[in-house]
């Protein structure tokens, strides 16, 4: 079962996404994330992986040009970082997917708390696919998406990333305090002891304006 509630507004990109402050992160061991090459459904460019441990903060994150910023991530809920093989998965796609931060509690997701982000627009997108377990779904939103949709993410490995089996795809504006929160938790009903899984994340900058129908695009490099 997948769950789609409804935007607030109609999003639109124009031009090319910037990639000042986008940013890719790879949940596992340390240095084994994917190539700078890969861009998953989202950018290539570097992706940061991390433990992102219980109740840690990683600071001075990478952007995609593999530059340091200020940008930093806490993570809460999320207890264990675990890898299990899928052998349907490989290359970089096995190395984003098969390791994960995953919660067994039905109310405490894995949550992200992003600070110092550039204000704007930007699209995220939430990896959340059990590996080699396709019964199990994640549920996902951001709290800053306009009416705060949830999406169920799960199924059998379609032979590359696509919406909704192996990803949730969101859209929302960061405001002048620099903050942004996103989570991967239990389905509603469903059994906590399977868990939920978070591979990664993906964050795209899109622009710095707002227009009445969505995101007017207006790239600027940070």
């Amino acid at each position: 079962m997948r769950i789609h509630v409804p935007l607030l507004l109609i999003f639109t990109v124009t031009a090319v996404p910037a990639t000042g402050q986008s940013l890719n992160i790879d949940f596992g061991q340390p240095e084994d994330g994917p190539s700078s090459s890969y861009a998953a459904a989202g950018l290539p460019g570097h992706w940061n992986s991390i433990l992102g441990a219980h109740g840690t903060t990683t600071t001075d994150l990478i952007n995609l040009q593999g530059t340091p910023t200020s940008v930093s991530v806490r993570q809460i809920g999320g207890l264990d970082t675990l890898s299990d093989f899928d052998p349907a998965t490989d290359d970089n796609d096995a190395l984003l997917m098969d390791d994960y931060l995953v919660t067994f509690d039905s109310v405490l997701e894995s949550c992200l708390f992003f600070e110092n982000l550039a204000p704007g627009n930007y699209e995220i997108l939430i990896y959340a696919r059990m590996p080699a377990q396709p019964d199990v779904f994640g549920f996902t939103f951001v709290d800053q998406e306009p009416g705060v949709p949830h999406y169920e993410v799960g199924g059998v490995w379609p032979g590359g990333h696509q919406e909704l089996i192996t990803f949730s795809r969101h859209f929302a504006t960061v405001g002048p305090e620099g903050n942004l929160e996103m989570h991967s938790g239990v389905v509603p009903g469903a059994n906590p002891a399977l868990g939920a899984a978070l591979n990664g994340v993906q964050l795209i900058f899109l622009s710095e304006e707002i227009s009445t129908d969505g995101f007017e695009s207006t790239p600027v490099i940070l």
